[in-house]
C-alpha cells in the first residue's frame, strides 16, 4: 500500500513538472530557459531511477523485479519520448533562432536543407580550423545531435528485445526515426532540415548500443536493475 502510494506521488509530481514544461513550450513568443526545460524532465527521471533501483533491491521474488523494472522503464522511456519532443518540436532555446522569419516551402525554406552526407560536418570542421565558426557553436550542435537517439541504444535492448534482436534491426530503426524527425521538421519548419543529423543521431544511438553489449555495461546493470544476461 505504501509502495502504491509513493509511487502514485512520483507519478503526479512527475506529471506536474513535465506538464509545466510542456505547457509554456506550446504558449507562442515564450522561450524557457534550457535550465528549466532540461530540468523539468531530468528530475523526474533521477527520482524514478532511485526508486526503480530500491523497489528492484528490496523486492524478494525475481517475476516482481521483472514487473517493477519493466514498468519504470516504461515510464523513463515515455519521458525521454516527450524531452525528445519538446526540443525538436517546442518552443525552447536549442531550438528557437533563425526559423521564424522563413515562409515554409519558400525557396529559401528548401535552400535552408541539406540533402548532401557530411556537407554540414565538413562545413563546421573547416570553419573551425579556418576560425570562420565560434569552435562552441560547433560542439553545442555535434554533442547535441549526438546525444538526442543516443537513449535509444539503452532503451530498445531492455524494452524491444524482442524485436529487434541485432545490430542492424537496430541501426535501420534509429535511421527510420531520424528521418521521421527531419521530414517532420521539413514540414512544420519547427527545425533545419540535415542529412547529417541523422548521421549524428544514428552514430550516437550506435554507440550507446554497443556500450550496453560490453562486460562492463551489463555487470553495472546486473548489480543495479538485477538484470541477467
Amino acid at each position: 500500500m505504501i509502495k502504491k502510494v509513493i509511487n502514485g506521488i512520483i507519478i503526479v509530481l512527475s506529471i506536474i513538472l513535465i506538464g509545466f514544461v510542456i505547457f509554456f513550450s506550446i504558449i507562442p513568443n515564450i522561450v524557457l530557459n534550457v535550465k528549466v526545460t532540461i530540468g523539468g524532465f531530468v528530475i523526474p527521471i533521477f527520482i524514478i531511477i532511485i526508486t526503480m533501483i530500491v523497489e528492484i533491491k528490496k523486492s524478494k521474488e525475481v517475476q516482481e523485479k521483472s514487473k517493477i523494472r519493466n514498468f519504470w522503464l516504461k515510464a523513463l522511456f515515455i519521458i525521454y519520448c516527450l524531452l525528445l519532443i519538446t526540443i525538436l518540436f517546442l518552443n525552447n532555446e536549442y531550438r528557437m533562432g533563425g526559423f521564424q522569419n522563413i515562409d515554409t516551402f519558400s525557396k529559401e525554406h528548401f535552400e535552408s536543407s541539406n540533402l548532401i552526407p557530411f556537407a554540414t560536418i565538413i562545413e563546421y570542421i573547416t570553419g573551425v580550423i579556418s576560425d570562420d565558426i565560434n569552435t562552441s557553436i560547433v560542439i553545442i550542435n555535434f554533442a547535441t545531435n549526438l546525444l538526442l537517439f543516443a537513449p535509444m541504444g539503452f532503451f530498445i535492448p531492455l524494452l524491444f528485445k524482442n524485436k529487434i534482436t541485432n545490430i542492424k534491426q537496430f541501426i535501420i530503426l534509429i535511421i527510420i526515426l531520424s528521418l521521421f524527425v527531419e521530414i517532420l521538421q521539413f514540414i512544420t519548419y519547427r527545425g533545419s532540415t540535415d542529412i547529417d543529423d541523422i548521421i549524428l543521431n544514428t552514430i550516437g544511438a550506435i554507440i550507446v548500443y554497443i556500450l550496453m553489449k560490453t562486460k562492463l555495461v551489463k555487470k553495472i546493470l546486473e548489480k543495479a536493475l538485477d538484470i541477467a544476461e
